[in-house]
């Protein structure tokens, strides 16, 4: 999607999704946290826009406010919680003037407090947003920063590395690929380029002739930054195909937690898709699943024979295997447990079961079982 002209403009199917993902995710993200004992907690939308859009849908920052909101409403929030802080970035001052009148019009305890940062680019306003925390607070609050450009510039891995610096924070990076293959090779944006990737390696991608081929260097060279230059433990890409099976964007999600990559899958296999667009795991492109209604339990099957066959190891090894390491959620792998062990023969065995446990069934995570 080029970069939009007008204050207002339409939302398109693609965006719709990309939200949706967004929305399920933050219900979960700020449920958890806010139990989680901890003072302060930080939303950042760096490229925030209106908060609406010409038709009066809700852009990401007002998505990401009203899940606040209902929060409040139907739960108090924990003692331990000063406030949870928005900091909306908006470098088009009548953009950002929409979105504060539209945030204006939402009712709010005193604890959700919102900074529109007009006028400004991402990385003034992150720059400014870490130095106070860094001079007051020696540190960031658990944080999660939504990233989506229109294309690349003004979204340095640089910030992404800092924000992954410090414990319970996470990124959700929109990569816009077919903006990004566009313009790969124009000489007025090596530089921003050498910014978004954090190296000077995407240059390579330039003599790679082939479509697909481009495509899985430039995924797999910013997957690779995100794991080594900004030393993110989990790094999961979800990739949107538009009608015409040509890759629009990839979602980039960064955690350390466990608990957030187990959310994030969840959010990705229940979003709502529509408008001719598909998603799927494109993380490993040996192992490319699509989100579909039915998960695709032979494949689910083949990787997980692929990993213990002939082992001893607890059902938790294969819940971990799965969430961290497939495209697969938790509540997956299961019935793929019960259809071995039943199977004739049997390809799996139980363990020294605990004593009225049903057969087919893997009630806790310390059970051994064994693949034969």
């Amino acid at each position: 999607m080029a970069a939009p002209t007008t204050t207002l403009w339409e939302l398109e199917p693609h965006t719709r999704a990309k939200h949706e993902i967004l929305r399920r995710y933050l219900q979960a993200w700020q449920a958890i946290l806010t139990r989680g004992g901890f003072q302060e907690l930080v939303y950042i939308d760096g490229f925030a826009g209106p908060g609406r859009y010409s038709g009066g849908e809700d852009g990401s920052p007002i998505i990401a406010l009203r899940n606040a909101l209902a929060l409040a409403r139907h739960q108090q929030k924990m003692e331990q919680l000063e406030y949870l802080f928005f900091l909306f970035v908006e470098k088009d001052p009548e953009r950002a003037r929409v979105l504060q009148q539209v945030i204006d019009g939402l009712e709010r305890p005193g604890w959700i407090r919102v900074k529109v940062a007009a006028g400004k680019t991402f990385e003034e306003a992150f720059s400014e947003f870490i130095g106070f925390y860094e001079r007051k607070r020696k540190r960031l609050p658990p944080t999660f920063a939504f990233i989506d450009p229109f294309g690349w510039k003004g979204a340095p891995l640089s910030i992404v590395k800092k924000i992954m610096s410090y414990p319970s924070c996470e990124v959700l990076v929109n990569f816009m690929y077919e903006e990004i293959n566009r313009f790969i090779g124009h000489p007025d944006q090596e530089q921003n380029f050498d910014s978004f990737f954090g190296a000077g390696d995407w240059r390579q991608a330039l003599a790679i002739q082939v479509p697909a081929e481009r495509n899985r260097f430039l995924h797999d060279l910013y997957a690779k930054q995100l794991h080594q230059a900004a030393a993110v433990e989990h790094v999961r890409s979800f990739q949107m195909k538009n009608d015409r099976d040509v890759t629009d964007y990839y979602l980039f999600h960064a955690t350390n937690s466990f608990k957030g990559l187990q959310k994030m899958k969840e959010a990705m296999w229940r979003v709502d898709e529509s408008g001719g667009f598909t998603f799927s795991d494109a993380t490993d492109p040996d192992q490319l699943v699509m989100f579909e209604r039915t998960p695709r339990f032979d494949v689910l099957r083949r990787q997980v024979l692929a990993a213990f066959a002939g082992r001893q190891v607890t059902v938790a090894d294969v819940e971990n295997f799965v969430v961290a390491k497939t495209a697969f959620r938790e509540t997956h792998y299961k019935s793929i447990l019960k259809d071995l062990e039943e199977a004739e023969p049997p390809q799996l065995t139980a363990i020294n079961p605990a004593p009225g446990r049903r057969r087919g069934t893997f009630p806790e995570p310390s059970m051994a079982i064994r693949f034969t």
